[in-house]
């Protein structure tokens, strides 16, 4: 368990697929991704994507998936994940959602990612994180940004946006170790991070 101000992120387990169905079939939550209709996957395919998770036994997979919950009251608002995981070279590529869109613009998606990378860096021993997003997604990018991303390119024409059968570019980001050891010295949320 990775535990942050106001948030906990905590490994998947049997049940959580009744929110991961919930929120990947949601338009709304997942417009901002292109994904109109959004994963139509039925709650049994998420249900054996956490088994999977669940029965493997590696101590570092390649891949894995947390929910994130607030402290208060436990309540599950969205998950993170890193993937693409290279021993060799140090890095992985991460995504977050706070998917419960009520809780948009709360401060949790700084919380669970700050920690989250915090966690990435000590326990996975990485030098590079990765992440990509919709060029358009400014409020993400200010989020990114904050926690000392830089930007690293586009690709372009990268999506397929069903929503108006676009294709769209997405901006790449990646975070080194040293400069989130420079990060970690300050504080996390600086008054301005609040306005």
């Amino acid at each position: 368990m990775i535990e942050g101000l106001e948030i906990i992120i905590k490994q998947l387990e049997l049940g959580d697929e009744q929110f991961l169905h919930a929120w990947g079939n949601d338009s709304g939550i997942m417009e901002y991704s292109g994904l109109k209709y959004g994963f139509l996957w039925s709650k049994e395919a998420f249900r054996r994507e956490i088994i999977k998770d669940i029965e493997n036994t590696e101590i570092f997979p390649e891949e894995k998936t947390f929910i994130i919950y607030k402290k208060k009251g436990l309540e599950p608002i969205g998950h993170i994940s890193y993937r693409n995981w290279d021993k060799r070279n140090r890095s992985a590529e991460i995504g977050i959602e706070i998917a419960k869109l009520s809780e948009r613009g709360r401060g949790y998606g700084q919380d669970a990612l700050y920690h989250f990378l915090d966690f990435m860096f000590r326990f996975l021993n990485l030098n590079r994180i990765m992440l990509k997003t919709r060029v358009d997604n400014i409020a993400a990018q200010r989020l990114y940004k904050k926690l000392s991303f830089k930007n690293v390119g586009i690709m372009r024409d990268a999506w397929f946006d069903s929503r108006d059968c676009k294709y769209v570019n997405f901006l790449y980001m990646d975070l080194l170790l040293r400069d989130w050891i420079k990060r970690t010295e300050q504080p996390m949320f600086n008054k301005s991070d609040v306005s």
